[in-house]
């Protein structure tokens, strides 16, 4: 915990942001190891505090959660058969839906991808590809994927206040392009409680477990969502996006993972403004996972990318928690010349 509060306090200031969450949990269990959320208060003189700032942001606060969600979308249609990791599609880099056009986010710089995998979807993060499994889906399967991760309904974490997130656009009246967008993480929104509770189902081998932070409780299944194939499938491909960019990376160590960098809506005028909140959430050592991670800077100054903020918080925080509990390396690397 102190660990936490001592890595989110330098991430919030150095990039000037909002504010900010990191949760530890341990996925077999559900039991949360850390539980941070910056802006703070201080209880002895809580009257200079703003009232805002007395809520609890990971259980009563919501929010869309981006690219992170295409790990969900990803697993449900893996689970159902709908893809195998085999699968291919054509990226064109934009497609046009319900009128309102799809980009992803490197469309500009990088252009249409062509012939790209399953887990490319994830190492380039692709909203097309994350498009094309939930089309494959279809609408019905995709939102009960969503409903089966916890998404929409509360945890039972036993902290007073908490909320549920908000899938309401996945309704049969709304156009498919609302459905589109969810699959990468926009137009529905999260708590990041209910945000790691679910990365944990996909860490523990697909069983959604309550969370909990009081002690004296014992662990309790809420129900089982995916088989353990159709994580292990997505564990590899998250591995192989870790494994890509680098700057989650570990030595002696397979860590999973998946970055989120979603625009903020504009609650007064429609559509979203420039503002940016980052996500990470990912889990170690890969093939037996001791702990999940997410997190969540708000708005930071510059509108970074999550690469740039909450990837290398994520990668201080995993090397302390592997040292904290002794985690033996599980990715044994050649030494040179050998």
């Amino acid at each position: 915990q102190l660990e936490a509060e001592r890595i989110l306090d330098g991430l919030v200031k150095t990039y000037e942001a909002k504010g900010g969450s990191i949760i530890v949990q341990e996925p077999e269990s559900g039991k949360l190891l850390a539980l941070a959320s910056r802006p703070n208060f201080d209880p002895n003189n809580y009257s200079t505090s703003n009232l805002r700032d007395f809520l609890n942001p990971t259980t009563q606060e919501i929010y869309e959660p981006g690219s992170v969600f295409k790990v969900f979308t990803l697993t449900g249609a893996l689970d159902s058969g709908k893809i195998t990791p085999e699968t291919t599609f054509n990226d064109t880099g934009t497609l046009i839906m319900n009128g309102r056009k799809i980009s992803n986010y490197d469309y500009e710089t990088h252009g249409p991808r062509g012939k790209s995998t399953m887990s490319n979807i994830l190492e380039y993060s692709m909203n097309t590809g994350a498009v094309f499994v939930e089309r494959r889906m279809g609408r019905d399967l995709f939102k009960n994927y969503v409903q089966k991760f916890g998404f929409g309904e509360k945890t039972g974490i036993g902290l007073l206040g908490e909320v549920a997130g908000d899938i309401r656009r996945l309704s049969p009246k709304e156009k498919d392009i609302a459905f589109a967008t969810a699959a990468y993480g926009q137009g529905i929104a999260v708590t990041p409680l209910e945000l790691i509770n679910a990365v944990s189902a996909v860490a523990n081998g697909g069983t959604l477990m309550r969370p909990y932070v009081d002690a004296s409780l014992s662990p309790s299944v809420v129900r089982s969502v995916v088989s353990k194939d159709a994580t292990k499938k997505v564990t590899e491909m998250m591995v192989s996006a870790v494994t890509k960019a680098k700057v989650a990376e570990i030595s002696g160590y397979a860590i999973a993972g998946k970055t989120g960098t979603a625009n903020v809506p504009d609650f007064k005028n429609g559509g979203y403004t420039d503002d940016v909140i980052n996500t990470y959430v990912g889990f170690a050592p890969a093939a037996n996972p001791r702990f999940s991670v997410l997190i969540k800077l708000d708005e930071p100054l510059g509108k970074q990318l999550a690469g740039v903020t909450v990837v290398p918080a994520f990668r201080e925080i995993a090397e302390f928690t592997l040292n904290y509990y002794n985690v033996p390396p599980d990715r044994l690397e050649k030494a040179d010349g050998l």
